[in-house]
């Protein structure tokens, strides 16, 4: 008998296929030798940006979800098409969110926002040197922006009686960063 490696992928289905996410399935070697199931979200990712100007504030969103039915402070995030960079995806949502374009742009680190339950990784970037443009909101969209200090927007985005986890965990990506040495 030919011995499996544990956690092996042995097929996967694709339940649901739309333009963000594929619903999947796969059936895999568990640790015991025994065959498991696993269903999951599929997704190529999604992308942030946490804009600074030069006087230290920043920008949050205010954004309607409509899963939660109720408004969220946000950075600008959006999701990833398979095929696209993660900075592409930054500066697009940047601008049609925020109604910012940034002319330097640093990568904060990547998480797991869904682990368990997607493969998805974020990607969180700091953008500087802003320049105003117009926003670009999808029909599903409804995105108010609020340029405020940055301490004001952190407690905003921490005091939040359900706050948007990505976006916290942006702050900790960020603030790691900055006790690495770095500045602003």
């Amino acid at each position: 008998m030919t011995s499996r490696r544990p956690f092996s992928r042995l097929t996967r289905e694709v339940l649901v296929d739309n333009p963000w996410h594929r619903y999947c399935l796969d059936r895999y070697v568990q640790r015991d030798g025994s065959e498991g199931t696993y269903y999951y979200v599929d997704m190529p990712g999604s992308c942030a940006a946490i804009p600074i100007f030069a006087d230290g504030s920043t920008v949050l969103l205010h954004v309607h979800r409509y899963l939660l039915g109720r408004d969220l402070w946000e950075f600008p995030i959006g999701g990833m098409r398979d095929g696209e960079e993660p900075l592409a995806v930054a500066r697009k949502e940047l601008h049609e969110e925020a109604g910012l374009v940034a002319a330097q742009w640093t990568p904060l680190g990547h998480f797991a926002p869904y682990k368990g339950v997607s493969n998805e990784r974020c990607h969180f970037f700091l953008a500087r040197d802003l320049q105003e443009v117009a926003q670009e909101l999808e029909p599903s969209e409804r995105i108010t922006v609020h340029r405020l200090p940055f301490a004001a927007a952190r407690d905003r985005l921490l005091d939040q009686e359900c706050g948007d986890g990505q976006s916290m965990a942006g702050l900790l990506l960020l603030e790691r960063w900055l006790l690495r040495g770095n500045v602003l």
